[in-house]
Formats: structure tokens, sequence, C-alpha cells
């Protein structure tokens, strides 16, 4: 059997969009989604639950079924207005103001992985997240004084991922281009653009 190749390199773009509205039996419909700045890290973990059916002292039937989902991601921009709008915090007047009453949103995630092909060719595979919402514990601040080193602190969100209302968490597909890919993750939104002007 010829072995093959398909070895994810890596993860580029990040986009997440609030829920505008949920209907029964459908996917939601979201605002326009922001660019959270470049991807550095999107670690997808998924949480099932199991059971199992023993008879004749064996198990006969194991089963597992979706429960819920984390992704960790790190990007490049640490801006104030992208981060009240995903952990719900108030923005106005160039301050971002913490509550304690403050609740994350709902919105979909899109990111892109490159894919190196046995060929030495690049694909890219889109990956889409239904329904996520910032965990408030993954807000944090590091800050350390310089040094003789170039340490930066990337801006790390921790989402949690859920079903949408047709049972579906995450679609993927893979494109030639990355152009294509990004298209396709957009297009998941509702637009062909991203809103990019808050990023400051």
């Amino acid at each position: 059997m010829k072995n093959k190749v398909k070895v994810p390199l890596g993860m580029q773009l990040s986009y997440f969009g609030k829920i505008a509205s949920e209907a029964a039996n459908s996917h939601p419909t979201y605002e326009t989604p922001l660019d959270m700045g470049h991807a550095v890290k999107g670690y997808l973990t998924v949480t099932t639950a199991t059971g199992d059916v023993y008879g004749d002292d064996v198990d006969q039937l194991h089963f597992e079924s979706f429960v819920s989902a984390l992704l960790e991601s790190e990007t490049t921009c640490s801006d104030l207005e992208l981060n009240a709008e995903v952990y719900g915090h108030t923005y106005a007047n160039e301050t971002e103001t913490s509550n304690v009453e403050d609740q994350s949103p709902y919105g979909g995630y899109g990111y892109i992985e490159p894919i190196l092909k046995g060929d030495k060719t690049l694909i890219y595979r889109g990956t889409f997240l239904y329904k996520v919402t910032a965990m408030a514990s993954s807000e944090k601040s590091e800050a350390d004084t310089r040094k003789n080193d170039f340490n930066p602190k990337y801006n790390a969100v921790s989402y949690f991922v859920t079903a949408d209302e047709t049972g579906d968490w995450r679609d993927r597909q893979e494109f030639t281009t990355a152009a294509a890919a990004e298209a396709w993750v957009l297009g998941k939104f509702g637009t062909a653009e991203a809103d990019t002007e808050s990023a400051g």
C-alpha cells in the first residue's frame, strides 16, 4: 500500500462573529466577523459521554457521543475593542470596562490549516465552529519587564464549543488555495469580508 502524507503545518487566520439569531433546526446567523489577528495557535480538544453494554462478562457495545469541545487559541492581536466584543465587556470612548455582570456572547469561529501532501504541495483546510463562547477564566494579562531577550505575549482565548440547533458543531473542507479557504470560512458567517477596523 502506498504511504500517504497529509500533515498539518500550522494555522492561519482567525475570525470570530457573534450570533445574531438562532432558529429551531437551523444554523445560526452571524454578525460581521471580526479579524482576531494573525493566528498563532489553535488546539481543539473534544469531550464525549461514553457508555458500555456488558453481557456474558464481555463488553458487547461501547459508544461515545459528543458533549462539547475546547478550543485554545492564540493570536497576535491584543486589542481592547476586540477583547470587549469577545468577553462581553463594554467599550466606549476608547475605554474597555469590565463588569461583574458581563457574559461572553455566543458566536462562530473560523480558521485555516495549511496541509502538506506527499507530493510536497500544500492544500488549505478550512475549519468552522458553529457555536462557541469565550471562557471568562481564560482572560488574563501577562506583563514582564524587558530583559536581554524578546519574549512577546500572545493574545490567548479559550472557547467553549457546543452544537447549534441542528446538532452540528463543526464543518471542515479542503481547498487548493488559501484564498478559497478564507472565502469559504467567511461564507459560513454569511459575509464576504471581515471587520478589520476594530483591530486598531
